[in-house]
């Protein structure tokens, strides 16, 4: 298989078949970050409705660093796995106070940055800056694997950790964020998990799961994973127009620092009936949460307050309990 050959054929293909995505129209170091934050362990499809109304709200770095936790929380609602918007904020601010508001162009200094790793680094240095760094992620471990014929399991480390001699040999110096895209972009519509379109692949010829009948076996299935059976109940507390709301510890296992509405175990209350009930998937746990109608024994904790009614949407952010609401 001839390197330039592939180069050459994935990025005419990508030329003509690339998908307009909002990140893609002005590839600044800002946006092509926030952007690859957010489609972390997100679909495309999720992402771009956030990703536009984020930007509206915070258009650049500075506006990002002088903002409020609980605000870039709200702007984030619904794309879950939170913690990303916080380090993104931080991220922001050690911008600001490391590099005079400039987003960095070095590795090293882009792989400091809060919940930046090799792949994001990767990202932004060869899209926004046009440095030839390599990226490798789901999709990119799949065309690979296929590609060249690679058998192991797409989450085993020892087997990513193989992809990236390939992407750091493949990459080129010249609009390498155009083929770590094209990678991407092939994965994500072509060479997909379950019935990759061969026919309409412009690197088959390339490809040795192809020409071997072997692109419905890689790469190797992954071993299952029961998830983590939770039951909550949570209370619904409500005086004088306020609802009463829970601020979820770090120590908690699921929505950490998040707000939320008070599980039963943590306050003293006499829970009524049930409200709402509904169940919700997060990483691997699998939530059975009940709604019920509550009084409150004495005076709320600290980490508990009074929200009124109309303003507790902008507070719990949680897609779990915005499904829950609609149920009451």
């Amino acid at each position: 298989m001839s390197d330039a050959l592939l180069r050459r054929d994935l990025l005419r293909w990508y030329g003509r078949a690339k998908r307009d995505l909002p990140w893609r129209r002005n590839s600044t170091p800002y946006r092509v970050w926030v952007s690859e934050i957010m489609l972390q362990q997100t679909t495309v499809a999720a992402v771009t409705p956030k990703y536009e109304a984020f930007l509206r709200r915070f258009p650049s770095l500075a506006s990002l660093a002088n903002s409020k936790e609980d605000e870039v929380l709200k702007h984030w609602a619904g794309l879950g796995y939170y913690s990303r918007a916080r380090n993104l904020r931080r991220a922001a601010l050690a911008v600001v106070e490391g590099h005079g508001g400039e987003f960095p162009s070095g590795f090293d200094a882009v792989l400091e940055l809060p919940g930046v790793g090799r792949y994001t680094a990767g990202a932004i240095l060869s899209i926004a800056f046009r440095k030839p760094y390599p990226l490798v992620d789901g999709n990119v471990i799949r065309v690979f694997s296929r590609l060249f014929g690679l058998k192991g399991r797409a989450k085993d480390p020892a087997f990513v950790r193989k992809m990236w001699p390939l992407a750091e040999r493949l990459v080129p110096a010249d609009n390498p964020g155009d083929w770590n895209q094209a990678l991407m972009e092939l994965g994500a519509t072509v060479c997909t998990p379950d019935s990759p379109a061969c026919g309409a692949c412009p690197v088959a010829k390339h490809c040795v799961a192809f020409k071997k009948g072997l692109q419905d076996q890689l790469p190797l299935p992954e071993v299952g994973r029961k998830p983590v059976p939770v039951a909550w109940t949570c209370l619904w507390i409500e005086k004088n127009g306020k609802v009463l709301l829970w601020r979820r510890s770090g120590k908690e296992r699921l929505l950490k620092n998040l707000w939320g509405l008070p599980e039963a175990s943590r306050l003293a209350a006499a829970p009524g009936k049930v409200l709402a009930s509904t169940t919700h998937s997060i990483t691997h746990h699998a939530l059975t949460v009940e709604l019920r109608e509550a009084s409150l024994n004495g005076a709320p904790p600290p980490e508990a307050k009074w929200v009124p009614r109309g303003e507790i949407r902008g507070r719990l952010v949680s897609s779990l309990w915005l499904k829950l609401l609609k149920r009451r």
